[in-house]
């Protein structure tokens, strides 16, 4: 039997979720906030994946001024 799950509801006031619990006691709607990648494979997958063109990465800026002098 499953409770409610208890996560924030922007309905009635921010009071809490009535929804039922899954199994793993989060939220089937709401789902829970997530915890972010863990792994340094996982930290880099999610940079690679947030960097658009790289311009102003640590690299770049490096390079460019090398380029200048």
């Amino acid at each position: 039997m499953s409770t409610e799950c208890g996560a924030k509801a922007r309905t009635n006031l921010n009071k809490p979720c009535r929804q039922p619990a899954m199994a793993n006691g989060r939220c089937r709607l709401r789902g829970g906030k997530s915890t972010g990648p863990r792994t340094k494979e996982g930290r880099k997958r999610m940079k690679e994946a947030n960097t658009k063109h790289g311009l102003y990465s640590a690299e770049m800026v490096q390079s460019r001024r090398h380029t200048r002098e």
